[in-house]
């Protein structure tokens, strides 16, 4: 009897949500099902293979520009004619040629192939998965609908992490391609069998869309809002690609942590996303409407500072670690879902497709120098105390512009 209550709630709770954004739910669980082994695991694997940091990081870089040029494209097709059915297919075919590449590479060559269709996947994919939400999230608020599929989103990438993780372990070695490949399948079959809304305009009408359909230019403080995304989604690739690899080659004086523990660490960071992201997203939504970038910078400020002391530690630098996951956590929950809603809103009526390609772009530009310039540092050095330093001042400093000119 419990477990049907229970179930009861679940599909209640479930079903209070409109179907169009249940399907977009979904669609981006499976993605990030698939994906989230290739965003955490691909450096690690690429390491044992042989590969440089540097050229693991110029992977990342190139897969960077690539998707910039993809956003460009992504951002004015949207604007143009609303629809994202066609792109969420192509990103899917992308991925699935990325991961093939990826599969097959034995040298730099083959890798950064690889990389470049990740990073033209990417490009087409995430401003078109972002661009529907607020048009089919009537009658929840954005920021809570965000929330929602940040949720499932942070679902799919714990799943693909820690069964990569045990797959690439105990099995073969790049499992993560052939996950990614599955679940690209699925979600073109759920984009093809579902009646998912073709035209965002048409949706707009029959909603009266409430997002300042009238406004022509940018928010006055759009430049600041960006440059602190720039900075938090910088973080999140350094932490995504060079963290596994600084753990693994050890600190100053902290000693090498096997690449299975470094698994097991970010498949934990993971679990505690999955369980902080709704509840976090929710609470966010009730707050102002920066509140969750004034408090993703701090907890990344506080984890980048912890990580840069852990550095010159040795046997109390696993606690250190374990503390700034959980401020890692808590910083992601809150951005994820307050970072496109922000853009969203400050993007002029006519801009709506081209603001989220730009979000989009501040992840990529996350990739273009970050991963690089610190697999440099890892390579010359042995260990990147200085990034993190260097990313906990300059959030350090942004939270104090923000709290200052726009609390």
């Amino acid at each position: 009897m419990i477990s049907q209550n229970s179930f009861q709630i679940s599909k209640n709770w479930w079903n209070q949500f409109p179907y169009s954004l249940r399907l977009i739910t979904k669609i981006r669980f499976y993605a990030a099902f698939g994906a989230g082994g290739v965003i955490y695991l691909t450096s690690l694997i690429f390491n044992n293979i042989g590969l440089s940091a540097t050229n693991i990081g110029l992977g990342f870089t190139i897969s960077a520009i690539v998707g910039t040029l993809t956003r460009f494209f992504t951002g004015n097709y949207l604007n143009k004619t609303g629809q994202i059915k066609f792109l969420l297919i192509i990103s899917s075919i992308l991925s699935i040629t990325a991961s093939l590449f990826l599969i097959f590479s034995r040298d730099t060559i083959l890798y950064i192939i690889g990389q470049s269709f990740v990073g033209a996947a990417a490009g087409i994919y995430w401003p078109a998965a972002e661009f529907g939400v607020p048009y089919f999230c009537h009658p929840i608020d954005t920021r809570k609908a965000y929330a929602l599929v940040r949720s499932s989103e942070a679902l799919g990438i714990f799943l693909g992490v820690f069964l990569g993780g045990f797959m690439t372990n105990f099995m073969y070695s790049k499992s993560i391609f052939i996950n990614d490949i599955f679940c690209m399948f699925v979600v073109i079959y759920l984009i093809s069998s579902s009646p998912i809304k073709r035209n965002i305009k048409n949706f707009q009408k029959k909603y009266l869309d409430p997002i300042n359909q009238g406004q022509l230019k940018w928010n006055k403080n759009s430049i600041l809002i960006i440059t602190s995304i720039l900075l938090i989604t910088t973080s999140l690739a350094l932490i995504q690609v060079t963290l596994p690899l600084d753990l693994v080659k050890g600190g100053f004086y902290r000693n090498a942590i096997s690449k299975e523990i470094t698994s097991l660490i970010i498949s934990i960071q993971l679990i505690l996303l999955l369980f902080l992201q709704w509840p976090v997203g929710s609470w966010i939504s009730k707050k102002g409407r920066l509140f969750g970038l004034k408090f993703s910078l701090m907890n990344f400020s506080l984890a980048s500072f912890l990580l840069f002391i852990s550095s010159y530690l040795n046997i109390p630098a696993f606690y250190l670690i374990s503390f700034s996951l959980i401020l890692i956590s808590l910083g992601t929950a809150s951005f994820l879902p307050t970072s496109t809603d922000v853009v969203f809103r400050i993007a002029p009526s006519n801009k709506k497709g081209f603001a989220l390609a730009l979000l989009s772009q501040c992840f990529a530009m996350g990739y273009f120098l970050g991963p690089f310039v610190s697999g440099r540092i890892l390579d010359v050095y042995g260990y990147a105390s200085i990034i993190w330093l260097s990313i906990s001042c300059c959030c350090f400093i942004l939270f104090a512009i923000i709290l200052k000119r726009l609390f």
